[in-house]
């Protein structure tokens, strides 16, 4: 079995709030996200044995209680993601994904072989404008990346509803870049469809404070991320629609927000 590989955290306790990872980071990606912190893994291949992913699990097996398939895009190597997954699964590792939900048929085959324990969906814009969805995934700065907006838009609906339906751990989160995406009215919006998906206040919601130093388009190198107390300005925005948010920041860490005290 290959992998398309980029590179892996032994041990990280920012990967998954509450747990200690081992992380593998996956290449490729459908999308083009100008601000993507990681975009050195979706040009390039690096295909590399599993056994060489099962020899670092168990290297860091003593250490670790989960491991997390990130990228990239992990469930584009749908195969690969599986047989990691089992192989974590043997070895008493708990699985979580990164992903962007764009592959909600892998994510149901997951789950019906009961291969992941929690899925985190990152939610790029509202999930009901088109326009917004496809800046914030390149469509608008990068001629190699041929979506349709509103198909993105429905599979990430799909992702985020078949977790739910299947009652494994989900965590939403969206990275708040200034300017860019994350404004006040942006971040209503995000917080309303996913009420407006879910009809329900209950999912956890995350406000990730986004960092440009690196990002993939150069001219938002500059920008400045937003503070902790920013952040949970906007927390109090999305309250209006959501009540499990946290916020995440380099200040504190990850942070449920208590309403009321903000």
């Amino acid at each position: 079995m290959k992998v398309n590989y980029g590179n892996a955290v032994p041990i990280s306790t920012v990967d998954w709030h509450g747990k200690v990872s081992i992380v593998f980071f996956l290449r490729g990606c459908p999308y083009r996200c100008p601000y993507c912190q990681n975009h050195e893994l979706l040009f390039e291949s690096n295909m590399v044995e599993a056994s060489v992913l099962e020899a670092e699990m168990k290297k860091s097996r003593p250490f670790v209680s989960s491991v997390v398939l990130s990228g990239g895009e992990p469930l584009m190597q749908k195969d690969a993601v599986k047989h990691i997954a089992s192989s974590a699964k043997k070895i008493g590792l708990l699985v979580g994904i990164h992903t962007n939900g764009y592959y909600p048929h892998v994510m149901a085959e997951l789950m019906e072989e009961g291969l992941v324990d929690k899925f985190f969906i990152d939610v790029k814009a509202p999930l009901d404008d088109a326009e917004k969805y496809a800046k914030a995934i390149g469509c608008m700065d990068y001629s190699d990346i041929h979506l349709d907006p509103k198909s993105v838009m429905e599979k990430v609906a799909g992702s985020i509803s078949i977790v739910l339906e299947n009652d494994v751990e989900l965590e939403l989160r969206t990275t708040i870049i200034r300017g860019f995406m994350g404004s006040s009215d942006e971040v209503s919006e995000i917080a309303r469809s996913i009420n407006e998906l879910t009809g329900s206040r209950e999912p956890v919601y995350v406000l990730q404070q986004g960092f440009a130093d690196k990002a993939m388009l150069g001219s938002l190198r500059d920008i400045e991320p937003l503070s902790r107390d920013e952040l949970l300005g906007l927390a109090d925005v999305a309250h209006e629609f959501l009540d499990n948010i946290y916020v995440r920041s380099k200040e504190k860490g990850n942070e449920k927000v208590k309403f009321g005290s903000v």
